[in-house]
């Protein structure tokens, strides 16, 4: 697969990620509520923190194989390249924290708190 489609997961993934599990998470509050059962929300955080840690990790490993970028003014793509690679690993980190922090008051109230 073409390394531009793994560096561009990992920077667009996360936030994506964040987004579908913040939106399902408010979706199945009325259920949990109703029935008194979290197991759902708790399910959708946990599944988005593994995705975006798959997000970070693939951005980390196209990092890796990018190599150290030359400092010359004609080194091409290969400095934008490890960029974008960092970008997604800070940004995928950074979505999975969100995710966390999310999941606190999901830990910590009732479901219908």
């Amino acid at each position: 697969m073409n390394p531009n489609v793994y560096l561009w997961t990992g920077v667009l993934g996360g936030p994506m990620i964040w987004l579908t599990s913040f939106e399902a998470r408010f979706a199945l509050a009325p259920w949990a509520c109703t029935f008194q059962n979290k197991w759902a929300l708790h399910a959708v955080a946990i599944a988005a923190l593994i995705l975006c840690a798959a997000c970070a990790w693939l951005s980390f490993r196209q990092w890796r194989a990018l190599g150290e970028p030359p400092s010359s003014p004609d080194a091409g793509v290969v400095p934008r390249s490890s960029f974008l690679a960092i970008l997604g690993i800070v940004i995928s980190c950074g979505c999975g924290l969100i995710v966390i922090a999310q999941a606190i008051p999901e830990i910590v109230l009732g479901a219908c708190e």
